[in-house]
């Protein structure tokens, strides 16, 4: 675990019984909510094999578990890749991605695509998300390939400890305006809004 999940964990273990996040339907999230989720994230991930030096991609639709599903793919040792979601279907790139994320409906009409021999389809029930499911590859290779925002978990650290609390955060897809806040938010024991993400797609 790096010095920067155990601050977080720590916190929402000191928040346990407390409201940590607020999703934009007005439903609050306690440290238990979310610790359970990252719990069973973890879980199901290194039950599927995904382990350090893999990467993860997080383009889902429900903002309220990507500080799980972060958690969870770090304590793992995992290179996570945050991808805004598109109203497009997204290609699959399992030769890369040992685990991907999208929208409910997304993975539905991937699932269709799939080759069962190398890509399952796993569901979970979490405290954010009881219609959640997740793609695993499972012959992924080690990622190769170097995204345009990288920061390691040290670095995010630093970065979350002084930055300044904020009440709400509109965009956990905007490092600067939303991603960072939360964690900074997280580390502080802040209580945070999550308002919908502006790169949601919604229909013309």
């Amino acid at each position: 675990m790096s010095q920067l999940t155990k601050a977080i964990t720590r916190q929402l273990q000191r928040q346990y019984a407390e409201p940590v996040f607020k999703a934009s339907n007005g439903t609050w999230y306690t440290g238990a909510d979310i610790l359970e989720d990252l719990a069973l994230c973890e879980t199901s991930l290194q039950q599927q094999n995904v382990h350090a030096g893999q990467a993860i991609l997080l383009s889902p639709m429900q903002a309220m578990t990507i500080p799980s599903l972060l958690l969870a793919s770090w304590q793992l040792g995992l290179t996570v890749t945050l991808t805004p979601p598109s109203p497009r279907l997204p290609e699959l790139a399992p030769q890369v991605y040992a685990a991907m994320v999208y929208s409910p409906t997304q993975t539905n009409q991937l699932a269709t695509q799939l080759d069962p021999s190398e890509i399952s389809v796993l569901t979970l029930i979490l405290n954010t998300a009881p219609n959640f499911a997740y793609l695993v590859h499972d012959h992924a290779q080690p990622l190769a390939r170097h995204s345009q925002l990288q920061f390691t978990q040290s670095q995010l650290l630093k970065l979350a400890e002084h930055g300044h609390p904020r009440e709400q955060v509109a965009d956990l897809y905007d490092f600067e305006t939303g991603l960072l806040p939360c964690l900074t938010d997280l580390i502080t024991a802040t209580p945070i809004t999550m308002q919908a993400t502006k790169n949601a797609f919604l229909p013309n």
